[in-house]
């Protein structure tokens, strides 16, 4: 996998249920496109508000993205069927694609996988999404191409203890910025 930092200004940390109203809001705010690839298939604003209320305590883990204080996109872990596997995906708010949101939302989710022994990340998109066919690309992927969809595979190696140390220092700052508020979720 590339070495993905934030954009300048941007602050990557897992989401809490206190978060919860910001991830609704920025699922709530996806143009029609937006949501179409992310849930790959037509759901309207009401739905993926419902589905956002869930994310947060869902089985797996939800990080986000913060511009400026403000939620600016999500990167979801799922597990995903057999022990060692599980599934990415990602909401980026209109305006803020194409800036390295979903690089440093997959980095640190896949160091996350990583360190909890998964051993292969899955990603799933419409064939037509080309910003998730190059994210996956950007993080190291293998495809498989259907007519429909694309199935990329990104192979993870076992954890170190710098890779251990690393997120256990995130993390620290994940529930400190939580905590005091340093980091306004909307």
């Amino acid at each position: 996998m590339q070495n993905s930092h934030p954009p300048a200004g941007t602050w990557v940390r897992r989401l809490w249920s206190a978060d919860r109203d910001a991830v609704v809001t920025l699922f709530r705010n996806l143009d029609p496109g937006s949501r179409f690839d992310r849930f790959m298939g037509a759901v309207s604003e009401a739905t993926a508000a419902a589905y956002a209320a869930r994310a947060v305590s869902a089985e797996g883990l939800i990080v986000g993205a913060f511009i400026d204080g403000r939620l600016r996109g999500v990167g979801e872990l799922r597990p995903a069927g057999s022990s060692g596997e599980a599934e990415l995906a990602f909401a980026v708010a209109s305006g803020h694609r194409g800036r390295g949101l979903g690089a440093a939302l997959g980095a640190r989710l896949a160091q996350a996988a990583r360190n909890g022994g998964t051993s292969r990340l899955h990603l799933r998109c419409l064939a037509g999404n080309r910003p998730m066919r190059a994210l996956a690309r950007r993080l190291g992927a293998e495809f498989a191409t259907g007519s429909r969809e694309v199935h990329a595979v990104l192979a993870l190696s076992p954890p170190t203890a710098f890779s251990l140390w690393s997120e256990g220092v995130g993390s620290l700052f994940d529930v400190a910025a939580a905590a005091s508020g340093a980091w306004p979720t909307l």
